[in-house]
């Protein structure tokens, strides 16, 4: 844990307001003008409430502190398979997607208009990861991705039993950014903005967006989904400051690139009748599998993973830097990344990296239908 009581120093959008009015488009900067007075408004009662917060037993702070951790980068890593390996071909594609343009765009918003997270002071932040208080903080990815989910599982769940969980997880999510220190309510105001905005254009989209990676075998289909997908991180704005968004821009827009291509790739090699017995499901049944068996999926599927992310990057890197005849080794690790060229090797290896995980999710029943499990 990291407990942050004076980051003013260090924290991104605090410069004045001349410094942004020169450098941001008059619309960019008239929307931040608009929004910053907010932002200062807010802070009284953040302050109350984080005191409030402060006074009650160690858990409480510590249980919002933790469970943080459900919106984070390795966390999504680790869970957004789990559907896929249980059979819910649909459920993993609705949840990548809006995760991912979550996280994208909540990260454009943020490199775009520049706003502080709470003042450090009086606000203090505590948190399990200093690289994501490095950020800008409008708007709160962490609100939009737990806005999202939880609209994807009640088109899921019908069955409102299910409501009273996926409340407490919203609530807790929206509660610890705030109390933590790390977003007013401004910030997680337009991240559930966002939030709403992704499922919207994957309720609209989906049917489109389906029909072209499950029933289209044009080779053409791949070259653009790949150019579609990085046109999207090549035009990510630069920020004006450090802030690290565009990595994190970077592994989700390519996750959901490879899912696209790998779900068209095993389309085109068997051919299905419909989306429903479609070949990229995986099988599975508790009732065949059992509770043993079910968990050994679980570890040897989430080990075939970390495996592929510790293998992938370093091959990448060694491959891709020949091609280019590069000594990355001369290469040192950028303090931003969106100030890399958008056709750096390094954003490359990146994209493959992550575009790779839905590939070994997908063909992971190589290995796990032998196993019997």
């Amino acid at each position: 844990m990291t407990v942050l009581g004076d980051t003013h120093l260090r924290d991104v959008g605090l410069h004045d307001d001349a410094f942004y009015r020169s450098r941001l488009s008059a619309p960019v900067f008239a929307v931040r003008s608009l929004l910053k007075p907010i932002l200062d408004a807010e802070l009284p009662l953040l302050t109350k409430v984080q005191n409030w917060a402060t006074q009650r037993p160690q858990f409480f702070t510590n249980y919002f502190l933790y469970t943080a951790n459900l919106g984070s980068h390795l966390f999504y890593v680790l869970v957004l398979p789990l559907p896929a390996w249980f059979g819910a071909l649909e459920l993993t594609r609705d949840v990548v997607f809006v995760l991912g343009a979550g996280i994208y765009f909540t990260g454009l918003v943020k490199d775009l208009l520049s706003l502080p997270r709470p003042y450090s002071p009086p606000i203090v932040r505590r948190t399990m990861s200093s690289y994501t208080s490095s950020e800008y903080g409008c708007p709160s990815s962490h609100s939009a991705n737990a806005t999202a989910l939880i609209l994807i599982l009640a088109l899921y769940h019908t069955d409102s039993s299910y409501y009273p969980l996926h409340i407490i997880y919203w609530i807790t999510i929206i509660a610890g950014r705030i109390i933590c220190g790390m977003h007013g309510l401004l910030d997680i105001s337009i991240g559930i903005l966002v939030g709403l905005f992704t499922v919207l254009i994957r309720v609209i989209t989906r049917s489109i967006h389906d029909s072209l990676v499950f029933n289209q075998s044009s080779p053409l289909v791949p070259i653009s989904l790949v150019a579609i997908y990085y046109s999207l991180i090549y035009f990510h704005p630069i920020p004006l400051e450090g802030c690290p968004c565009f990595e994190d821009s970077v592994a989700f827009i390519a996750v959901l690139a490879g899912l696209d291509l790998a779900i068209w790739t095993i389309s085109y090699t068997s051919p299905p009748a419909s989306i429903y017995n479609h070949p990229a499901r995986i099988i599975y049944s508790f009732q065949d599998l059992g509770i043993l068996r079910t968990i050994a999926r679980l570890i040897v599927g989430v080990s075939i993973v970390v495996l592929w992310r510790t293998i992938a990057k370093p091959l990448a890197t060694s491959i891709i830097s020949k091609l280019r005849r590069e000594d990355t080794s001369t290469k040192s690790t950028p303090i931003c990344w969106a100030e890399l060229p958008r056709t750096d090797t390094r954003i490359f290896v990146k994209f493959i990296v992550y575009a790779g995980i839905p590939f070994v999710v997908f063909y992971s029943p190589l290995i796990l239908y032998p196993l019997g499990i």
